[in-house]
């Protein structure tokens, strides 16, 4: 089989940038506590499918860009916790609040409280909601994402789900 003509490939990085780009950014700003660090990695993550074989990462495209993206922003987190100190911590905290704040005007009101609610979930519970709700990730590609078991995965999104009917019913009381 012939590779696909370098025109076409640019045709489909620049759709797969305009499909992914924005949920990419949100979810490795979230992994990284930081908008502009999440830039970076999806920048990173962008480049890699550049260099990819089309053939290989095509079929399963969205499971692809987040994995490499989940993978390299893990690895920047873990870098910049080992090297921080305390003006970098202020800095990425004020990073955090503006991304926060961009991230509350993007939803309406209604998605604004259940955010906030979801902030409250642990880590895990939060990735796996974001992925299948904001990114539409079936529960296959949530696991191969995030390297749990498609077991564990419907287990974190059903007690994630479960505990948050009870605060929104317990707010409403």
């Amino acid at each position: 089989m012939k590779p696909p003509e370098p025109s076409a490939n640019g045709d489909w990085i620049h759709s797969a940038v305009d499909q992914y780009e924005g949920p990419l950014v949100r979810y490795a700003a979230r992994l990284t506590g930081c908008l502009e660090t999440g830039r970076d990695v999806v920048q990173e993550t962008f480049l890699r499918l550049c260099r990819a074989d089309r053939t290989e990462v095509e079929p399963r495209l969205a499971q692809w860009l987040f994995t490499v993206c989940r993978n390299r922003a893990l690895e920047v987190a873990r870098k910049e916790t080992r090297m921080k100190t305390f003006a970098e911590t202020q800095a990425r905290e004020t990073a955090n609040t503006v991304a926060d704040e961009a991230a509350t005007l993007e939803n309406n009101e209604s998605l604004g409280e259940l955010s906030s609610l979801i902030d409250l979930l642990p880590p895990n519970q939060q990735e796996v909601l974001r992925l299948k709700f904001q990114n539409e990730l079936s529960y296959r590609e949530i696991s191969e994402v995030t390297q749990l078991s498609v077991t564990n995965v419907g287990y974190l999104l059903h007690t994630a789900i479960h505990t948050l009917r009870r605060k929104v019913q317990a707010d409403q009381n």
